[in-house]
């Protein structure tokens, strides 16, 4: 079961938080010396304030589903709309984001069996931080170097966890993250059709 209802919420987004980092166990010697590793568990999280001042005219219809979706539903959310595009935009110089195609083996590396249209040498076919997706259901992974045509390799910013084989990128603005909302504010009226929020709405990457 999914649900459509969250990407209202980031369309209408006042601000937007985005965390994908590690879990970390840290210990302190007795000589202050600081020791780290790393758990896994990279996987993206959001927090997305929602304005007050939205009508519940506007609201009601959303609102209704969201308390249907829970914390249990998960849904597809995109980061393309107006005024968050510059978020997700590509930045290689390919002509077109369609043509990427790539195999995956173990690690955190894919290799490019295919790119998009208009590449000729010494031009990026990715840049540092253009978001990728294996396939169209896949996780959401971000470049971590840039790629410059002709060359393959393309580092990614956390392991992979689709199975090994052939994949069709979905690249850039149409990439979709399926997560669920782990955190519901309350919300409240005032001046009768205006309605203000608690805190912020909070998303964490899940694939049923």
């Amino acid at each position: 079961m999914t649900t459509t209802a969250f990407q209202y919420i980031f369309d209408k987004a006042e601000t937007l938080s985005m965390n994908r980092r590690a879990t970390v166990a840290q210990t302190v010697a007795r000589d202050q010396t600081v020791r780290s590793v790393s758990r896994g568990g990279q996987v993206w999280r959001f927090e997305v304030k929602l304005p007050d001042g939205l009508t519940w005219t506007e609201l009601r219809p959303y609102v209704e589903a969201l308390d249907k979706a829970d914390r249990y539903t998960a849904g597809n959310v995109t980061i393309n709309q107006t005024g968050t595009s510059w978020l997700s935009g590509y930045q290689g110089e390919a002509t077109a984001v369609t043509g990427f195609n790539a195999t995956f083996t173990s690690g955190d590396s894919i290799t490019l069996t295919s790119t998009g249209t208009g590449l000729s040498p010494g031009k990026y076919s990715f840049k540092s931080g253009d978001f990728i997706q294996l396939g169209t259901g896949g996780r959401v992974y971000s470049v971590v170097d840039n790629v410059v045509y002709p060359n393959t390799t393309v580092k990614l910013n956390r392991p992979i966890i689709e199975s090994a084989g052939s994949y069709a990128l979905t690249v850039g603005p149409n990439v979709k993250w399926q997560v669920i909302c782990t955190d519901f504010p309350d919300w409240t009226f005032s001046q009768r059709n205006l309605v203000s929020w608690s805190g912020t709405f909070k998303f964490q990457e899940s694939y049923v």
